[in-house]
């Protein structure tokens, strides 16, 4: 069960990012990150009214100042994240982006004191190699001798940042309001940051290519939200040590997806560095979920 749970987490965030990337391209990164989110909203609002009946409003209002700060986090690693994809290779930004993880571990020895392993400083050696071979283009540098980062690159290391430390700081919270009350209380907000930007920027929506793309935003919706609930199901069980490498593996996919259908080409020095980035991100979910 927990081999299915990883592989369904696995395979709709690897589907849904490529898809995310191919609807960014037609109707924009922001209106594709608003339409996803209200899918994965309504999806939400559904679950909360059947499945949560009780919960203690003055509870909640403790935790706003710091689920407004992850709403925010989080608001800024899609951006840039939608952003990335729909400029440059998904199997670029997908793997940097993934590698959150990276974060949470170091944000973690930092404030917990908590004191990494061999296996967690190689998994770190890894990840970071891995990012650095992905994002420069070594035959040029060898060539002309001009560094040359890939476009991309910055977005994916926003993504990165924003979702380590909102996914850090969510741990406390909903070890008190339990897994799902928090993600959707920050979902409402940072839903309301996204309104707030599209207002400030004036963002015009296109109906004819709304329209033409609605399908594929449920699509994006649907399978987000299979992938947390499956993850989220995952991990509260026995299942922890299965889920987490698996689903965190889902870069793997997205990368698979970009190469084979958009045709999307890589030097030699990012086929290494995304497979560094892969490893290092299942060999830290096993450690430490062990």
């Amino acid at each position: 069960m927990g081999i299915i749970a990883g592989i369904m987490s696995m395979f709709c965030w690897g589907i849904g990012d490529f898809l995310g990337a191919i609807s960014s391209r037609k109707i924009g990164f922001v209106l594709t990150l608003f339409w996803m989110q209200i899918m994965s909203l309504s999806i939400f609002t559904i679950y909360f009214l059947i499945k949560l009946t009780t919960f203690k409003l003055e509870l909640i209002f403790s935790y706003l100042p710091v689920l407004t700060l992850i709403a925010f986090c989080q608001f800024i690693a899609y951006l840039s994240f939608y952003k990335g994809l729909s400029k440059s290779n998904v199997s670029l930004v997908s793997p940097i982006g993934a590698t959150y993880s990276l974060v949470i571990v170091v944000l973690s020895t930092l404030i917990y004191k908590e004191v990494l392993n061999n296996g967690q400083i190689l998994a770190i050696f890894l990840i970071l190699t891995g990012i650095i071979l992905t994002s420069v283009n070594l035959p040029v540098i060898f060539k002309f001798k001009k560094l040359t980062i890939f476009s991309g690159v910055k977005e994916g290391l926003v993504a990165m940042l924003g979702w380590g430390i909102s996914l850090f700081l969510i741990v406390p919270v909903s070890q008190s309001l339990g897994w799902f009350l928090p993600a959707y209380i920050f979902k409402l907000i940072f839903l309301s940051f996204l309104l707030i930007y599209m207002l400030v920027k004036k963002q015009k929506i296109d109906k004819q290519k709304l329209k033409s793309n609605w399908l594929i935003l449920i699509i994006i919706g649907v399978f987000d939200m299979v992938a947390f609930f499956s993850y989220s199901f995952g991990v509260m069980s026995e299942y922890a040590s299965i889920v987490a490498p698996v689903a965190g593996a889902y870069s793997m996919i997205t990368v698979v997806l970009g190469l084979v259908f958009l045709k999307e080409k890589l030097v030699f020095n990012q086929v290494v560095g995304i497979l560094g980035i892969i490893s290092g991100l299942v060999l830290i979910s096993l450690l430490h979920t062990s």
